[in-house]
């Protein structure tokens, strides 16, 4: 159980939420230069930047000390052997040069207020490392002008410095926010302090907002919060209904602690991120908190673990889908003649499913049913043998014989490879439902599953698949949500191959 925090942490308690901190009007030049955490440049990324910098700049001194640069011949730069030696200068003029650079502030955004303090902080910071920089030069290539380096290097270093902030500054500025992903939002709390969170978020490095509109306990008639979408009791509908990545939190604390704590407990049920300032509430063990990176008194409450193995994760789906789309080539040119020669109708099947968030996409299949077998469902509802939402027939009179084949060892499945490679699924998550089944939903704890993307195989795959109820289903994929790890994901894929060749379940 994560632990309860205080509801107003000192000096906090007064936090006027009706002036967003990110203005919406044009960046001042000044802020160009600072490697802001609002703006989204992190120390580290600057800081790799500078000695890049750096090192370009000395070795290109290092060049012309030793003679291998003049204005005939530039390819003889290429001539300068590089030994064991020189890797090793280099590397302490990086500690040199980094421990001058973070002694200066520029690695601390909050101390860099404006254009002057910039330029003074780089010239003193590339001042002393052009000593170090002149000093290298003069003794390891034996030039008798150290003081004339020194001073060609802090001149190109500090020219170097400023315009590679500006750049990185403009880009973070003007380009950055054109490539965000969208991120569907609805902000609980209206009136001028929703509108205030509205407008502060519109401006996030990282997510480019759309908001769907504002949840609260009455409707405010003040401007700016048009999209009142409903009370507080109709929350948990929207979420089902809705593609909502995150709810934002924009109510106070003193006076509506009541609200807030339910508000997330609904969001813990849907398995809908929730965002809100500051004060901390008791959450389940399943949720994972986090203060939000770019503005530190947001509190992010994530219903799923996101971190940097969501990334491993990922680039195991792509290459594992690149292989066996390759390996699998042949035997997608021979079931595809069999489809075809057997059974009129489409190679490829494809289906609306909901994937990550709710969000629909199409799934590739192999056809194993007839042409029409869609249409023909509504006709054959009443033999439906599964309980739950989910449609099942164990003997369904639409699958074709090459189709039964292709079930029962899963080789129909295959084609989601592909799904896979676009990012609409993985190759472990829980199984991607149809719209008809997801739409007989009541319950809005089944949401959760909808907390991740949808996989190739699951729990439910190796633990019989059609032989399993649909609540045993449900419960395998949330158990898998709110306890993944890679090491699960790969025994998973590891039991996979045998319970499909065993074909146990299959159906």
């Amino acid at each position: 159980m994560q632990p309860k925090f205080q509801t107003e942490h000192e000096g906090t308690a007064g936090i006027d939420l009706t002036t967003p901190p990110f203005a919406l009007a044009a960046p001042d030049p000044a802020e160009l230069l600072q490697p802001s955490v609002a703006r989204g440049i992190s120390g580290s990324t600057v800081g790799i930047l500078d000695l890049l910098f750096l090192s370009v700049t000395l070795i290109y001194f290092a060049l012309y000390a030793s003679g291998n640069v003049n204005s005939d011949n530039m390819l003889a730069m290429l001539s300068l052997r590089i030994t064991i030696g020189h890797f090793i200068v280099l590397a302490l003029c990086w500690v040199a040069w980094r421990l001058f650079y973070s002694y200066c502030g520029l690695y601390t955004w909050q101390h860099v207020q404006s254009a002057k303090g910039v330029l003074g902080r780089v010239l003193l910071a590339a001042g002393l490392s052009s000593l170090v920089g002149g000093q290298v030069i003069a003794i390891l290539w034996h030039n008798g002008h150290p003081f004339r380096f020194t001073l060609y290097f802090w001149t190109v270093a500090a020219c170097s410095t400023l315009m590679g902030r500006a750049a990185l500054g403009a880009f973070h500025t003007y380009v950055r926010p054109r490539l965000r992903p969208r991120r569907n939002a609805v902000i609980v709390g209206s009136g001028s302090r929703g509108a205030a969170v509205r407008d502060e978020l519109r401006t996030h490095p990282d997510w480019d907002y759309n908001f769907l509109g504002f949840v609260d306990s009455s409707a405010r008639d003040v401007p700016g919060t048009e999209g009142f979408l409903g009370r507080i009791n109709d929350l948990e509908g929207i979420l089902m209904r809705q593609v909502v990545d995150e709810v934002v939190i924009a109510v106070p604390a003193k006076t509506q602690y009541a609200t807030i704590e339910r508000v997330i407990s609904i969001c813990e049920r849907v398995g809908v991120q929730v965002q809100y300032w500051e004060e901390l509430f008791e959450t389940s063990e399943r949720t994972h908190w986090h203060r939000e990176k770019h503005n530190h008194r947001r509190i992010v409450l994530k219903m799923v673990q996101d971190d940097y193995r969501q990334r491993i994760k990922r680039a195991i789906d792509i290459s594992g889908a690149l292989f066996g789309l390759i390996l699998c080539a042949p035997l997608f040119a021979v079931v595809a003649i069999l489809i075809k020669s057997t059974s009129k109708g489409p190679v490829l099947f494809k289906q609306e499913r909901y994937g990550l968030g709710k969000r629909t996409f199409r799934i590739y299949k192999f056809r194993t049913m007839v042409e029409n077998a869609e249409a023909a469902q509504a006709m054959l509802e009443h033999m439906n043998e599964n309980t739950g939402p989910v449609f099942k027939i164990f003997k369904d009179p639409r699958i074709t014989k090459v189709g039964a084949f292709l079930r029962k060892t899963s080789i129909d499945e295959l084609p989601q490879l592909i799904n896979v490679l676009k990012g609409e699924m993985s190759l472990v998550g829980p199984r991607p439902l149809n719209t008809r089944d997801v739409s007989r939903f009541s319950e809005a704890w089944l949401m959760r599953r909808f907390s991740v993307k949808p996989g190739l195989t699951c729990l439910w795959q190796i633990s019989g698949r059609s032989n399993v109820s649909f609540d045993r289903w449900i419960a395998l994929d949330l158990q898998y949500i709110d306890h993944w790890s890679l090491l699960i994901d790969l025994k998973i894929l590891a039991l996979t191959f045998p319970a499909v060749f065993k074909g146990t379940g299959a159906a």
